[in-house]
């Protein structure tokens, strides 16, 4: 039964699905709209003018059952995923109010308005849509077809889906020797995968280890790595990072499978160039499709549809349009480039339809995700000419550092600006800083204090994998370390401090050194060390410190040390260790009642505070301090734990016109709004409010930003006040700590109804335990406004 129905689509014009190219029988059609070619253009042709045109309106000419989406070739070729995963059926990817006949076209007959196939058949169209894409033209190359076919030549190409596969065989093949990958001299279908595929084999050899008895060679026609100047400068320190050799001007000749040779021309053919090679991997010479090229009506003197560049139309017959590879337009010609010109050939055929004008231009937009390893990319986006063009340079909402503040500002308002928020953010790990205590105290592992920040933020936001170099608020732009403008309509700046060792001599050198004592755990590359000097101590004299200037948390330094006496106590060395904790400050602590009971816990413990004594310089004699009469005084040291000084990041101290005279975000202390530029709101450590910089202060200027940005947006004055509470759970052994909570004018504003300045096991287990969960699951998800409901039910007379 299934044959009868076949052998009557097969006679029947208009009613086929499917169409057998077996069958001598000869059809006649006719249709509004032909539409040559059924891959991602043709297809995009038929479902744009199905849905305008009665059933039966269009036809599709392809010869293939199988539809690939070829930009995967190459992850077929790195291994990453298969063929199979790259094939849909054509019948299921066709529009169903579309004919399609199974056949390829031999002829076109323009001045007839007449389409001939391969097997006889003959179609009348009023409009044409041609959509053939490049064929690979591999006997131009003497040897290749046959280097192809055989599994064991070494030879493969991504550029089609029966040899993509191959690419990964040679690759888990090849074990040392030339890796060569070349580019022709023709026009081919995406420029960047010859590259991509390189940078991916250098990638697997080095997983593998064979990368170091491997020469990786990258030959060329073009005289550049990358057509778009500002693609290539970034691709060229690409190339020299991973040592592959660019040869440019340098042309495949011939392949010699038997010999496991490769024969190079350079561009004026004035002599050949023998390369041996164990993988060989060629992008093929491209061209159009016979039936095409040689049709002088219809093509430029280079075999392609001669169309205008602009609005797609045949340059000779009005009624016909070009769309993908095969047309004559100097783009870059990539899958991306067909959403544009779709949109252009659907709107300008239908002016023609009436009559009209084509009056819609396509601007030569093409795109190319260059991957440069197996989770790296430059997403290179350009225009006619090769002027760069982001898609991503425009957004409603930009949030500029993506630690606890930027990171709960974009879960705030990932649902309401869907796809138009932009995170700037150049770290892929997202660290919960206040395990880095824990962690040089050993009670927990690096490991557990970080996150991939892609595991963090929401997915319908977009996350530029970059760090602003400087702002341009009277713009709204901010530029990128790489080059990038992103232009804003509104902005949050959360950008932290960071640390400047540089201020203290020998800093560096003594973190550096795993042999010196000196750690410490305001960074994840030395908190580890912390541990392993407070393990290894032996007794002596301890030194912890912390700077003139405050940073964030500073009740960190504090906690440190206590753990350090706790563990030493346990190990039963205290009664051979001095303990000396420096600050630079004129008190242990800023809030009176905490400072109190600090001061009274660390002569309990017979800790020495000094005050207004300010580290300058560090080496193994000794740590050198300043005092506050600028006199110096040095003291030795078997251990030493460093709190750096801080300072605003680099990118707001270059700015003027968002910063202060310290360098910091110049907002209103209340409602976190800039004071110069209405649309730019700020929090966190980067900010000028006169608040103790903490993780928890995160929680309540989130939801103070979000609250305000939204009125802001209303075209509202800000409505919500940050009161500067922030907190610190200061612990001070390994069972028990106190925990300060306080606003603005260091007001004690405290969450439980007990005193919160006496050691208690409970304030330990919740910074083990609870912080971290809270901060993980609600306030990193902007979930989290704080403690405040809780507050003003269990202690609401604030006691």
């Amino acid at each position: 039964m299934s044959f009868i129905r076949s052998l009557t689509a097969v006679c029947t014009p208009g009613l086929c699905r499917s169409f057998s190219v077996s069958m001598p029988n000869n059809g006649t059609y006719s249709c509004k709209v032909l539409v040559i070619g059924g891959g991602t253009g043709g297809c995009a042709m038929a479902a744009k003018f199905c849905r305008r045109l009665p059933k039966d309106s269009v036809i599709v000419l392809e010869p293939s059952k199988d539809h690939y989406y070829q930009p995967l070739f190459t992850l077929v070729g790195a291994g990453a995923v298969t063929v199979r995963d790259t094939r849909r059926e054509e019948e299921k990817l066709l529009p169903k109010k579309a004919q399609w006949i199974q056949d390829s076209a031999k002829c076109i007959v323009p001045e007839r308005n007449k389409v001939v196939t391969v097997n006889g058949h003959v179609i009348d169209y009023e409009y044409l849509i041609v959509a053939v894409g490049l064929i690979n033209d591999y006997d131009k190359i003497p040897g290749l077809c046959l280097a192809l076919q055989d599994k064991s030549s070494g030879v493969s190409s991504i550029f089609s889906a029966a040899y993509c596969e191959k690419t990964f065989s040679d690759m888990q093949k090849h074990k040392e020797g030339n890796a060569i990958f070349t580019y022709p001299d023709t026009p081919i279908k995406c420029p960047g995968a010859p590259q991509k595929i390189a940078y991916l084999a250098d990638s697997y050899f080095n997983k593998t280890n064979v990368r170091s008895k491997t020469n990786i060679y990258y030959n060329t026609c073009l005289p550049f790595i990358f057509g778009v100047p500002k693609y290539a400068k970034e691709l060229l320190k690409v190339v020299k990072r991973k040592n592959i050799n660019v040869n440019y001007k340098t042309v495949l000749k011939e392949v010699r499978p038997d010999k496991k040779e490769a024969v190079f021309f350079n561009k004026d053919k004035s002599e050949d160039i023998v390369m041996n090679y164990s993988m060989l991997h060629v992008t093929p010479p491209m061209q159009t499709p016979e039936f095409l090229r040689t049709n002088e009506k219809l093509v430029d003197e280079n075999g392609y549809l001669d169309v205008d560049k602009f609005t797609l139309q045949s340059t000779k017959y009005p009624n016909i349009y070009g769309i993908g590879d095969c047309t004559s337009t100097p783009n870059s010609k990539t899958a991306a480039a067909i959403a544009v010109q779709s949109y252009v050939v659907e709107h300008n055929l239908l002016a023609t339809m009436k009559k009209d004008e084509p009056k819609f231009k396509y601007n030569g937009y093409g795109a190319c995700p260059l991957l440069t390893s197996y989770s790296t990319c430059i997403l290179a986006e350009f225009l006619y000419g090769g002027v760069p063009h982001e898609t991503m340079n425009r957004c409603k909402l930009l949030v500029v550092g993506g630690g606890a503040g930027g990171c709960s500002v974009a879960w705030r308002f990932a649902r309401k600006l869907k796809n138009c928020l932009i995170m700037l953010e150049p770290c892929r790990i997202h660290y919960y800083q206040p395990a880095f205590t824990l962690v040089g105290a050993g009670i927990r592992k690096l490991k557990e204090s970080y996150r991939p920040l892609p595991n963090i933020l929401p997915h319908s936001i977009t996350w530029l994998h970059d760090r602003a170099e400087g702002f341009c608020p009277s713009e709204n732009m901010v530029v990128t370390w790489n080059g990038d403008k992103i232009y804003y309509e509104y902005m949050v700046v959360a950008v932290g401090i960071r640390n400047d060792y540089d201020k203290v001599l020998g800093l560096v050198q003594a973190l550096d050194n795993p042999r010196c004592p000196v750690s410490t755990i305001y960074s994840p590359m030395y908190c580890s060390k912390t541990w392993e000097n407070i393990k290894n101590f032996k007794g002596g004299h301890a030194l912890f410190t912390f700077p003139v200037v405050g940073g964030k948390c500073s009740g960190a330094a504090m906690k440190i040390m206590f753990l350090a006496q706790d563990y030493w106590r346990k190990k039963k060395i205290i009664g051979k260790t001095n303990i000396t904790y420096n600050t630079g400050a004129e008190e242990i602590f800023g809030v009176p009642k905490y400072a109190d009971a600090i001061r009274t816990l660390a002569v309990s413990r017979g800790i020495v505070p000094n005050y207004g004594a300010d580290l300058v310089e560090v080496s193994p004699r000794g740590a050198l301090f300043m005092g506050a009469g600028g006199e110096t005084i040095s003291f030795p040291y078997n251990l030493l734990h460093v709190t750096p000084p801080m300072a605003p990041q680099y990118c707001l101290q270059k700015c003027g016109e968002l910063s202060n005279a310290a360098g910091f975000l110049d907002v209103d202390a209340d409602t976190l709004q800039h004071r110069r530029y209405p649309n730019v709101f700020g929090l966190g450590d980067c900010t000028c409010t006169p608040n103790s910089k903490t993780a928890a202060a995160v929680a309540p200027q989130s939801y103070v930003v979000e609250r305000n940005l939204r009125d802001v947006m209303s075209g509202k004055a800000p409505s919500a006040r940050y009161n500067g509470y922030a907190a610190c759970p200061l612990i001070t052994s390994y069972k028990k700590g106190l925990l300060a909570e306080f606003v603005y004018d260091k007001k004690i504003w405290e969450t439980f109804p007990f005193d919160q300045a006496k050691e208690r096991r409970i304030i330990y287990q919740i910074n083990k335990y609870v912080l971290p969960y809270i901060y993980w699951n609600s306030l990193v998800k902007g979930k989290w406004n704080g403690p405040g409901t809780i507050r003003n039910i269990i202690n609401p007379l604030r006691r």
